[in-house]
């Protein structure tokens, strides 16, 4: 009995004052949870912070890079169009040379000074490219559009210096027009539109000019007169700038050019001779002059309708 007592009270002792071990095992325990648990929110907050910042670089940058790729065929041909022109931008300006445009023949004397439309057209497609390529706010070119546009360039540039200047200039007109007639380049004027827009008329009336100098060229009796040429182009004309559906832009090429037809005509005076060349002459006079009013008045019609 005393032999248990010696063993049992020391024991009984060791145990009353040890320390609680389970309590800090337990305490331990809980403090990793809460270490994990601070561990997974960081890694998942780097996680969606990462996510992001390559989501913008996808827009910002492989993004805008692809948009420029497919803007590539386009830059291409303007480029090329506007190295076969002549056409260059500097700080000082944009550099024109309209004679590269003249060689094409037409039933009426088109002013030469209105050849000075590549430039504009040239800048203006430069500039809707930059914005469809750059844009941040989804104002970008339709893909047709750009294919119109890339078409449109490389017609034109093969009708410069061109062995059938006809066949290319009318083929110009007609991928010009495509966008305008079927595209979203129809409709008012816009950065993105008014290129193809200016494009598309001024080689229209080109096109039909040249088809009445060369349909004209193969009748014998027209073919010997000059005048007689001109009056077919005049009623070729006519009917160009009354018909329906012009918009602004090719309202303003037609009253440019026909203004610039009739200072030319007058420049030349007026004859008062009874001969059939002096009649002749004052009725092209007298045509040009309807006709450049009749321009006139439509595009002012338009602008301040």
């Amino acid at each position: 009995m005393k032999l248990f007592a010696y063993i049992a009270l020391p024991l009984a002792s060791t145990l009353a004052f040890a320390p609680d071990h389970a309590s800090q095992v337990l305490k331990y325990h809980r403090g990793g949870e809460l270490g994990a648990s601070k561990i997974d929110e960081v890694s998942e907050k780097i996680t969606s912070t990462t996510e992001e910042y390559v989501s913008k670089a996808d827009d910002l940058v492989l993004g805008r890079l692809m948009r420029v790729v497919d803007h590539a065929p386009a830059i291409f041909t303007l480029r090329e169009l506007a190295k076969a022109g002549g056409i260059s931008a500097s700080l000082s300006g944009i550099t024109s040379n309209p004679e590269t445009f003249t060689g094409l023949a037409t039933a009426l004397s088109v002013p030469k000074f209105m050849f000075n439309i590549w430039a504009a057209i040239c800048a203006f497609q430069a500039l809707s490219i930059a914005k469809s390529a750059l844009a941040s706010d989804g104002n970008e070119m339709s893909q047709a559009d750009i294919t119109a546009a890339t078409a449109a360039n490389w017609a034109a540039t093969r009708a410069i210096g061109s062995a059938t200047p006809l066949r290319d200039t009318i083929l110009t007109a007609l991928l010009s027009g495509y966008a305008v007639r079927n595209g979203s380049a129809g409709g008012d004027a816009t950065i993105h539109s008014a290129g193809l827009q200016m494009m598309s008329s001024f080689t229209t009336v080109l096109a039909v000019l040249g088809v009445v100098s060369s349909a004209a060229a193969k009748i014998p009796v027209v073919s010997d007169s000059a005048n007689l040429v001109s009056v077919l182009g005049i009623a070729a004309y006519y009917a160009m700038v009354t018909r329906e559906g012009n918009g602004t832009v090719k309202k303003a090429v037609n009253a440019g050019i026909l203004g610039g037809m009739l200072v030319s005509s007058l420049k030349g005076g007026v004859s008062i001779s009874l001969t059939l060349g002096s009649l002749v002459s004052n009725v092209l006079l007298a045509g040009t002059a309807y006709l450049a009013y009749e321009g006139v008045n439509r595009l002012k019609a338009a602008v301040f309708a």
